[in-house]
């Protein structure tokens, strides 16, 4: 499409002017009235007017006008629009704010990554990142593993790394899992920056920590006190509750803390933590986590377990706005004597709307008894879209015969249904996926910008494939396009890959991989062991599974280590020595 756009902007004619320099004419599509530039943009899809926006001024500066752009935003993605403009800042064109999501999207949705990393998350050297030590050890900053009491850096096989977190670019990590859980690493792929954490004046105490991590907040909070770290400040903040804390959640600089008996503290960065009340939302009760279920097919899951108030068996979460200060959102699932899922609305501290998904919107996905076992958010796009509830089918055919849906997504082997809801929006979406062995209980897999990115860990090939959501129809065969294909080879850069396609072997074309967007090999070739096909061992290590991601970074985590694929800039090369590294390679 963007030759072709290329094309249609190549100039019919150049004139001169009276100094006699040469002036380019406009293009044809330039010169057409306004009118037809919205006629043309009616047949476009989303990638189309992204390439369209790289090719010519002229076109940007009318497709980007405020007649046009938002209403593309809430045709393609909605609750973008409403993200824009609350994201702009003071005199920021939103047009030209709008072309940049509308870039880092289709980047995503391409599976065309910059650059890669296969990383083994460990202690022993320093080699990728460096470490910070900005934050001085009073307050937690931990400048030499050797300050860590417990922690054995010389012996590497007797660590137990664990993946925690992932939120904008950073990674957050337990070197020590079980033994030391108030010790946290967070690794910055943007800045190959590496900090670390230890919970300050922590006597002997070894279990019970909470942590969460946000964009620019790392949070760990034992028994009423939680301590903060801004990760892009390096300072460090402390605050205290009449309660333990039970749970925490955090956007930007704010976070809410959820205490014992339900209470809800909101507390900014560096302020005073302030009590919301919760009335109208639920009855406050002891807070307990709504217990992890596993990829059983027909039991509603998420890959995190909520919180449960153990008397009246509701499930509750919460979600903080990105955009708008003190504004944050209660979600509750009640099972009787109706099942209801609701979202309140909270604007400086009080209710300001509901919104609720009664039973009947879905209705031909929930067969009795399968009920929704847990409530976790997830974000599933960069403009307020989050995911409540996930569900997973081996068939449908299994589960129903009348079911009402169509009989082409009743023939798909897998199938999972997710309850979204946007914030700027404030509606809710039930999409549905068929990937294959979804079910399997070593599948992984992320939704994203209205795609799910799916991995079955136990399989020899292990291909990441992005699949689009269903629409009641079957996939068609396209001898014309194929699947884009991604593999990883080194790029002599400091231990990162680079991109590369590669064709499918004849074995390897079949039906799953027939509309998916782009398939990601997350070994590389050279890496990549024989497969027996006697071998009843999967080929992974076991441990903890999880794909994550945003626009910028998609991180398949398994065991002890992560492939990370960076979608915008290449992750950067670290400089070594003060740069001398770096002079030597250029002078040579």
């Amino acid at each position: 499409m963007k030759s072709l756009l290329t094309q249609l902007r190549h100039p019919t004619n150049t004139r001169s002017t009276s100094s006699g320099l040469k002036t380019t004419a406009l293009d044809i599509v330039s010169r057409l009235p306004f009118e037809l530039h919205v006629l043309i943009l009616r047949h476009l899809g989303p990638s189309d007017v992204d390439a369209g926006l790289s090719v010519c001024r002229s076109w940007r500066r009318v497709w980007l006008s405020e007649e046009i752009w938002p209403k593309l935003a809430r045709q393609w993605y909605p609750g973008l629009e409403e993200h824009v403009r609350m994201s702009a800042a003071s005199g920021q064109d939103s047009g030209d704010s709008f072309r940049k999501v509308l870039h880092k999207i289709q980047r995503r949705k391409s599976g065309k990554f910059s650059s890669a990393l296969h990383y083994d998350m460990c202690v022993e050297s320093d080699q990728f990142f460096t470490m910070s030590k900005s934050l001085p050890v009073s307050e937690g900053g931990v400048h030499s593993y050797n300050d860590v009491d417990g922690l054995e850096p010389g012996s590497f096989g007797k660590h137990y790394p664990r993946f925690m977190i992932y939120n904008n670019g950073r990674v957050a990590w337990w070197p020590e899992a079980y033994v030391l859980p108030f010790f946290a690493i967070v690794d910055d792929l943007r800045t190959r920056k590496r900090r670390a954490y230890l919970f300050p004046n922590r006597q002997a105490e070894s279990h019970g920590f909470r942590t969460a991590m946000g964009d620019k907040i790392f949070i760990m909070a034992r028994g009423r006190t939680l301590h903060a770290w801004h990760l892009e400040l390096d300072l460090h903040r402390t605050t205290g509750v009449p309660e333990d804390i039970v749970r925490c959640v955090t956007e930007g600089e704010t976070s809410l803390i959820i205490t014992k008996y339900a209470d809800i503290f909101l507390w900014r960065f560096g302020q005073k933590p302030r009590h919301i009340n919760a009335t109208g939302c639920y009855e406050k009760g002891l807070l307990g986590t709504a217990q992890l279920h596993e990829f059983i097919p027909g039991h509603y899951i998420s890959h995190n377990p909520g919180s449960r108030l153990l008397n009246s068996g509701i499930l509750l979460d919460f979600i903080i706005s990105p955009t708008e200060e003190s504004v944050f959102f209660i979600i509750t699932y009640t099972s009787t004597p109706v099942r209801e899922l609701r979202v309140d609305e909270i604007r400086d501290g009080q209710r300001v709307k509901s919104y609720t998904l009664e039973r009947s919107k879905w209705m031909d996905l929930v067969i009795e008894p399968v009920d929704f076992t847990n409530l976790r958010w997830e974000k599933v796009d960069s403009h307020g879209g989050y995911c409540l509830m996930q569900a997973i089918f081996q068939t449908l055919q299994d589960i129903t015969p009348t079911t009402t849906r169509g009989s082409s997504c009743r023939s798909r082997r897998g199938n999972l249904v997710s309850v979204c809801f946007n914030i700027h929006s404030k509606a809710f979406t039930i999409p549905h996926y068929h990937p294959k062995d979804i079910h399997s209980h070593q599948s992984v897999y992320q939704i994203w910008n209205n795609r799910l990115c799916a991995i079955d860990t136990s399989s020899p090939r292990g291909f990441v494939l992005s699949h689009q959501p269903c629409n009641g129809n079957p996939p068609r065969r396209d001898d014309s396009r194929s699947t884009p294909f991604y593999t990883t080879v080194p790029s002599k850069r400091n231990g990162l890959m680079r991109r590369q396609r590669e064709p499918f072997e004849e074995d390897e074309a079949d039906l799953e991989l027939i509309g998916a967007d782009f398939a990601l090999d997350p070994c590389p070739q050279s890496h990549r062991p024989p497969v027996d096909s006697t071998s009843v061992d999967p080929p992974w290590t076991p441990g903890i599974r999880k794909l994550v991601g945003d626009d910028d970074f998609m991180l398949l985590v398994v065991g002890e280590s992560y492939t990370a694929w960076s979608f915008g800039n290449e992750i950067p090369r670290k400089i070594a020595d003060g740069g001398r590294s770096l002079w030597r390679n250029l002078i040579r």
